[in-house]
């Protein structure tokens, strides 16, 4: 077999909708590029080992994007929601089959952002006039910041994302995080080793974590669709700082390189 260390674009766990018609899809890359395979099978496991499905035939469209389909059938009211469901993707490249696994959690209702472009303009109003004209919008960013908050909502033990029942708790650590990962960018393109875009990114980054150890968010601890007591309340793990705290939130509203 070749030892071909091919890439699984896989950001963190995939959510399935309980009772619900889905698509799932995974990505393949390899030098830079995303690999198309010649075919493919997917099969979904319970915590058990069993087979929720079992080697179902994946689609390949043109791009090399391998997905399934759930049907609701496939995913009845009576699966046990929670962690421990895993896929496996055994994708043909090159005449050789690849097996990409990744963990599912099998939920009721998926959590998602609450910011767009338009919160990152109302804090700089300037911010369309300087995007990158490679760029149609800043959404890479605020996915890629989005998916950042969601692995260390995990990897913090602060629980399941999923749970959450309100979302605008985690809207100004989403914004923080989508600025910094911005400015950082601008800074890196121009080369310099410091100016006003690695100033802004450092206050963001501050503020982020400062913003993220402070939220109370609402939770679903028995994961049946019913808001906990709003008195009851998750919090973010506390965060130390070695450095100075950002002077975000002191009047800069626009930015110059």
């Amino acid at each position: 077999m070749s030892d071909t260390p091919y890439s699984a674009n896989i950001r963190m766990f995939e959510l399935l909708q309980r009772a619900k018609a889905q698509t799932t899809t995974i990505k393949i890359y390899r030098d830079g590029a995303q690999v198309v395979p010649a075919s493919g099978t997917y099969t979904l496991q319970k915590p058990n080992g069993q087979n929720v499905v079992n080697g179902g035939v994946v689609a390949i469209d043109g791009n090399g994007t391998c997905s399934y389909t759930h049907t609701a059938p496939q995913l009845p009211d009576t699966l046990v929601l929670g962690e421990g469901y895993m896929q496996l993707w055994s994708i043909t490249i090159s005449g050789e089959v690849y097996t990409f696994r990744r963990m599912v959690s099998l939920v009721l209702q998926k959590l998602f952002p609450v910011i767009s472009d338009a919160d990152l303009t109302a804090v700089y109003s300037n911010l369309d006039d300087s995007r990158p004209s490679n760029l149609t919008s800043y959404q890479s960013y605020i996915d890629d910041a989005w998916y950042t908050i969601l692995r260390k909502i995990r990897g913090q033990g602060d629980g399941f994302e999923y749970l959450i029942t309100s979302p605008s708790a985690l809207y100004e650590s989403h914004r923080h995080l989508s600025l910094y990962l911005i400015f950082r960018d601008f800074h890196s393109s121009l080369g310099q080793s410091g100016g006003r875009y690695l100033d802004l990114a450092n206050e963001h980054n501050q503020a982020f974590h400062a913003e993220f150890s402070a939220i109370n968010w609402i939770y679903d601890q028995n994961h049946d669709n019913v808001p906990d007591d709003p008195d009851t309340r998750t919090r973010g793990q506390p965060t130390i700082f070695l450095n100075r705290p950002g002077t975000w939130g002191r009047g800069y509203r626009r930015f110059r390189s």
